[in-house]
């Protein structure tokens, strides 16, 4: 094995809301804290428009803003913030270590927040229009489509909870499936 590059206290994978978090309170309790991040800072709230749903922020506050403050919280109180795809992680007598496309890392506790990412349809005007009438979750996005007909694609579980949660904000949804019938657990039905 080769020699790790960085040894910390906590190892936290994901840039995201939860991973900063994460990140501000090892780093205000002493610890040598470092996130590992493959794509930028701040996740899928870094991509956001409008955050209006985030406790402590009355008015809305662009999703880039509102991550770029969360991570220099985090800076101001000691993390270290490393731009590596972690590929691998294993625990070899007390540490855990991670194999990263830059090296390896060596740690005494890790905390994975790596969130997770939207399944796209991949059709015309999907990307053009993200945050303009297509959006990627309900809960967040639901009251911009008020007492307006809404759609949603898929058969799983996912996609009959968000129908369900938008039965209460649209005058109608339509759940759009590719399959003669739906996967998703029956008592969503």
């Amino acid at each position: 094995m080769a020699e790790p590059k960085v040894q910390m206290d906590l190892m936290i994978i994901g840039a995201g809301p939860a991973g900063l978090t994460s990140a501000l309170y090892g780093a205000r309790a002493g610890l040598s804290t470092y996130v590992f991040e493959r794509g930028e800072v701040g996740g899928q709230v870094a991509l956001t428009d409008l955050v209006e749903n985030y406790p402590g922020f009355p008015e809305p506050i662009p999703g880039p803003e509102l991550m770029e403050r969360m991570k220099e919280q985090a800076l101001r109180f000691g993390t270290q913030i490393i731009m590596d795809e972690i590929e691998k992680m294993w625990k070899e007598n007390r540490y855990i270590y991670a194999q990263g496309s830059e090296g390896v890392y060596m740690s005494k506790a890790a905390i994975i927040a790596v969130g997770s990412d939207p399944r796209k349809l991949g059709v015309p005007g999907e990307e053009e229009f993200a945050g303009k009438g297509v959006s990627y979750c309900a809960v967040c996005d639901g009251h911009f489509f008020k007492n307006m007909d809404v759609a949603v694609v898929g058969g799983g579980d996912s996609a009959k909870t968000e129908s369900l949660y938008l039965t209460n904000l649209a005058s109608r949804v339509y759940l759009i499936h590719r399959r003669d019938r739906f996967r998703g657990e029956k008592i969503l039905d």
